[in-house]
């Protein structure tokens, strides 16, 4: 009797473990949207020297003269003129030196059309020692592609890596400078607004 018990307990469980399962399912799908929020870095240098070369000391050959003299000490006759002196091998003579300072900013963020507006202005524009002065003008930045006061620029994500540097170019003048030495007070802001 137990084996037969055992026979048809066996049977009963064959029967309901090989029957087919009834299975529910359902699926649904989602729309994902991911909102940037606009976002701006500007990297800079809050300090800049720019360092001259020059040689220490020259001394030119303007020739030979005569003068006149009398007994008593007295001299005439022609030297140095100003507008005929030879040409040292540092000459200004009042006009202005481009300077270009290459990779002084950089930009990096998110703006509805991907580009920032990059601008310049100058609160300063005096580099002085002493009553020794020198002018900066014609200040603007730069991307090697274009140059003004104001440029737009590919902000390119938030990357370093892909960050979009440039640079910024002056005119100084040096015609009012009479004193080596640090020269400061000069300064430019740049700006970068997300557009």
């Amino acid at each position: 009797m137990t084996r037969i018990r055992s026979i048809l307990i066996a049977l009963v469980l064959l029967t309901t473990l090989s029957s087919p399962a009834l299975a529910a399912s359902t699926s649904g799908t989602t729309n994902v949207s991911v909102r940037v929020p606009e976002f701006i870095v500007l990297h800079y240098y809050s300090g800049i020297t720019l360092n001259f070369n020059a040689p220490t000391a020259e001394a030119i050959d303007e020739g030979s003269n005569s003068f006149d003299a009398d007994w008593s000490g007295n001299t005439s006759g022609n030297g140095l003129d100003a507008n005929d002196l030879m040409t040292a091998s540092l000459e200004l003579d009042g006009t202005k030196t481009s300077v270009r300072l290459n990779n002084v900013w950089a930009v990096r963020g998110f703006s509805t059309s991907g580009n920032a507006r990059v601008d310049v202005t100058t609160p300063s524009d005096k580099l002085q020692n002493g009553s020794s002065e020198i002018k900066m003008s014609n200040v603007k930045v730069s991307d090697d592609a274009q140059n003004g006061s104001t440029i737009t620029v590919k902000l390119n994500g938030i990357s370093k890596s892909r960050a979009t540097t440039g640079n910024i170019e002056m005119d100084l003048d040096f015609s009012n400078t009479t004193r080596s030495g640090s020269h400061t007070g000069g300064e430019y802001t740049i700006t970068a607004t997300t557009i």
